[in-house]
This record gives structure tokens, sequence and C-alpha cells, in this order.
């Protein structure tokens, strides 16, 4: 190769490297607007909701005829829905934008796991599903109290999106020195969940059925990987399983 070609060779090189450079900062900036966008359109929905909501308040108060208290339930409803995916655009948007270290401590990951279950006994009764965890085993690994928590709070809460039959929990020791907390739960067979888009901020399965704004997976993927750990999901003979691994002690 003589000295021509090797020149052409480096200027290639070079206008490569710079169009990834480039790409890299573009991405990163994107990033950036969407965090922004995600942090102004939380906060800008809170106060109007929180206002409608009062008024509404107020209009149960009022003599109003049959049709009309059906109406006001209906809207009752709605704003509370709204209200929740709201919180989520304010939980995202929070966690989205936290640079802090997480401090790891060793935790009874199985203690917690029950008491996040317990909590959510009621309402899973209410919708006529049953949850159980798998062996009696203490396990215990590294991680954040009340991140962890809130990582079982919305897997739980999914499977309210999507469980047909008995939802199951197990935790069990993995390689690496890792924790794998699994849950998994029965869907219906033209339940439309692509397991492998379900961490993607956004997205959504059976649109007709969603009652989330596509946030609550997003969530626990940034929570777990605050506390260095990682997430996976699948479907098999329509069971689907989420969960994710942290380190062991």
């Amino acid at each position: 190769m003589n000295d021509k070609d090797l020149k052409g060779l480096a200027v290639t090189l070079n206008q490569t490297l710079k169009q990834e450079a480039d790409l890299r900062i573009s991405r990163e900036i994107q990033e950036r607007e969407f965090k922004s966008l995600i942090t102004n359109i939380s906060h800008d929905l809170r106060t109007p909701l929180t206002v409608m909501k009062g008024y509404l308040q107020l209009l149960e108060k009022c003599e109003i005829d049959e049709n009309g208290r059906d109406y006001l339930k209906i809207c009752i409803r709605h704003s509370e829905e709204l209200e929740k995916r709201v919180r989520q655009f304010f939980e995202y948007s929070y966690w989205v934008n936290q640079e802090e270290v997480v401090e790891l401590t060793e935790l009874n990951v199985t203690n917690l796991v029950t008491d996040v279950m317990t909590d959510f006994i009621p309402v899973f009764e209410e919708k006529g599903i049953t949850m159980r965890l798998e062996g009696e085993k203490i396990y215990k690994g590294l991680g954040e109290k009340e991140l962890l928590k809130r990582v079982m709070q919305n897997l739980l809460k999914n499977c309210l999106q999507y469980a047909v039959g008995e939802v199951v929990v197990s935790i069990e020791e993995w390689k690496d020195s890792q924790l794998r907390i699994c849950v998994a739960n029965p869907v219906a067979a033209d339940c439309r969940v692509d397991a492998n888009k379900v961490f993607e901020r956004f997205y959504v399965g059976n649109d007709e059925r969603n009652q989330s704004a596509g946030l609550g997976l997003s969530i626990v993927k940034l929570l777990v990987e605050q506390m260095q750990g990682g997430v996976f999901s699948g479907m098999e003979d329509n069971v689907f399983y989420v969960g994710f691994f942290i380190q062991m002690k």
C-alpha cells in the first residue's frame, strides 16, 4: 500500500470517526431534550388536573339528576386514571434525571418481596387474581430498600393489566453470584404483549384494554440499573414473565 492509499484510508477513517462522534452528540442532545420534555409535561399537567378534580368533588355535593350523576362518575373515574398517568410521568422524570449514586446495602430480599405482595392482596382479590411466592428459602442481596420496593410494586401493578390466572413470584440464586427475581402470570390467548419491547418507554400491549402510560416497566429498568442490576422478560406458552437481577451479598 503506497502513501496515497494510506492517506486516503486515514481520511476515510477520520470522517467515519467524526460522523460517529457527531451522531453520539446528537443522541445525547436528543436524550437531554426528551428528559426535559417529560419533566415539563409532568409539571404542566399536575396543576390543571388538581383544579379539575377539585371542581368535580364540589360538583358531587351539588343536587343533580340521576343522568348527571352517572356522567359525573364517568368524569371522576377518568380523572383518577389521568392522575395515575401523570404520577407515572412525574416518577419517570424524577428517576431519569437522577444522577446520584445509589448506596447499596444488604437486604432480606425474601422478606421485602413478601411484604410488597401482602400489600397487594386486596387489589388482587378484587380482580379475582391469586398470587404466591415459590419456595421458603430466605435470600439476601445488595440493593436499596425503597428502590427495590418500587420495583416490586411496579412489577405487580403490571400483572393487574394482563394476568388472567395465578401470579407466581420466584427468587433464586443465579450465575455470577446474582439473585433472580421473577414475576410470571398467564395472559389471555389474544394478548399482544411483545416481551422484547416491554421495557421501552411508552410501549403498551393491548391498546384497547391498556390502562397504563407505558412507563411502569421502564421505571423498573431505571431503578434496577441504579442498583447495578439488570432486567429480563419473555413469553412462554401464554405465560408472560418479567423480572430482574441483583447481586447477592
